[in-house]
């Protein structure tokens, strides 16, 4: 006798949801990197024959001022053709390719990558301008032995001020105290019925590992930030199988207190497969509820596979509103912006040179899930992610690799040191090994991809 599995329309919509969320994004990514290969064209009087979102058969498009734009069936990429662009079109008409300035070759196929970087930029100033939630300076977790413990800070104290310079964020005070290792330090903290504080902290020298896996010192005082209540929790996970809600806060699981995600780890996420009791306060009321984390298989931070269990939640503590007004926005996302180039080039510069695994390097579908789960926690989530693949196409695609924008802007350097172009020989065969080296690595990410879905 065969049973048939039900799918239910919840899951069903979720799924058709992150698909749409996936199109939107991968199709904006594309359309801001081609136009600007396409404006920086127009402006150097070079003629633009297509405009296309994705490859393969033409979906529906319109043709103005002698530019045919297009939407073709397969959306996973885009491209901007240009008069006597291609190899043995070459043209010295007026309009063509081929017959512009190097310079302004050299333009034309840098204006694709800076869209993408400048278009991330425009979206973190949009950002701060109407507010992004962030974790407050109140205190979780105070370690033994630490210098926190020892000038006596405790849970729920607020940071003020550190130095008499304001605190809003958990962030500002991470980074604070990370760059003043063995340095004196003057807290403010509020404490509740107590009023404001005044203490002196000396963080201590400490060696920790980066998102690299890098070493590096660092100044660390023994605190972590209350963070217990739940924001997010995932679709079919362990937490939404036990009934977690929203906004529930976790006092303790079994007998270990949890304040924040250094408490969970131990006391539930080294514990797959274990049935384990959660102490929640929903609605002013203490509650019981039994959940086992999902044993999962992950990458740790040295390459090997580090067994964990997955609970399926986000949770936050107090949290304040980072916002700021046009010139500030601006200010914030232009810091924003060189922090998340500087991550992403350090870390494609570690993988190139195979400091981080090969099997870390991900595809559309490892984007379709980043983007499904971003885009349910919310548009705010949805457009920072936006931002941040954004900068990555940008980089990506300034890589000298023959067929990426970057070796197309090499080969033009050398035309302007040599005062002549590369060989069309020379140039035929660096694009077939830049075709080769482009197709490889789509393929290894795909399998990637599926080696994930799979496990």
């Amino acid at each position: 006798m065969f049973e048939i599995s039900s799918i239910s329309l919840d899951t069903v919509s979720a799924f058709g949801f992150k698909i749409f969320a996936f199109l939107v994004g991968l199709a904006v990514l594309i359309f801001v990197h081609e136009l600007g290969h396409f404006l920086a064209a127009r402006k150097c009087g070079v003629i633009v024959e297509k405009f296309s979102i994705g490859f393969g058969k033409k979906l529906f498009g319109f043709t103005s001022r002698g530019t045919e734009f297009i939407v073709a069936a397969i959306p996973l990429g885009g491209y901007v053709k240009m008069k006597g662009e291609e190899l043995g079109e070459e043209t010295s008409e007026e309009g063509s390719f081929s017959a512009a300035p190097p310079q302004h070759r050299l333009l034309i196929a840098f204006a694709g990558p800076a869209f993408n970087i400048l278009f991330a930029l425009a979206i973190y100033v949009f950002v701060y301008m109407i507010g992004v939630e962030t974790i407050g300076p109140v205190i979780g977790t105070v370690k033994e032995n630490s210098p926190a413990l020892e000038a006596g800070l405790q849970t729920g104290d607020k940071i003020i001020s550190v130095n008499n310079n304001p605190i809003r964020f958990w962030s500002q005070l991470q980074k604070k105290v990370y760059h003043s290792p063995g340095e004196k330090l003057d807290f403010q903290i509020e404490r509740l019925n107590k009023g404001i504080i005044n203490l002196e902290i000396i963080p201590t020298t400490e060696e920790i590992k980066n998102l690299f896996g890098d070493t590096e010192q660092v100044g660390l005082i023994g605190i972590t930030p209350l963070a217990n209540t739940i924001t997010y929790i995932k679709k079919e996970s362990a937490a939404e199988k036990a009934g977690l809600q929203i906004n529930d806060r976790i006092i303790a699981v079994q007998n270990i207190n949890i304040f924040g995600w250094s408490d969970l780890r131990p006391a539930a996420v080294d514990k797959p497969g274990e049935l384990l009791t959660f102490k929640i306060q929903r609605n002013d009321t203490e509650i019981l509820i039994p959940l086992t984390p999902t044993p999962k298989t992950i990458k740790g931070p040295d390459g090997n596979d580090l067994k964990i269990g997955e609970i399926g939640i986000g949770m936050s503590g107090l949290m304040v509103l980072e916002q700021y007004g046009l010139i500030g926005s601006v200010s914030r996302a232009i810091k924003e912006t060189w922090e998340m180039t500087s991550l992403i080039a350090i870390s494609v510069q570690k993988m190139l040179f195979g400091s981080i695994p090969a099997d870390q390097i991900g595809g559309p579908i490892l984007i379709f899930q980043i983007y499904g789960e971003q885009a349910e926690q919310g548009f705010n989530e949805f457009i920072r992610l936006t931002a941040l693949l954004s900068i990555n196409l940008g980089l990506i695609n300034l890589l000298p690799i023959p067929i990426l924008d970057g070796g197309h802007i090499l080969f033009f350097l050398i035309e302007i040191i040599k005062g002549r172009p590369v060989t069309e020989k020379n140039r035929e065969l660096a694009q077939q090994v830049g075709f080769f080296m482009l197709i490889s690595l789509m393929v290894f990410a795909f399998y990637n991809d599926i080696a994930r879905v799979i496990n």
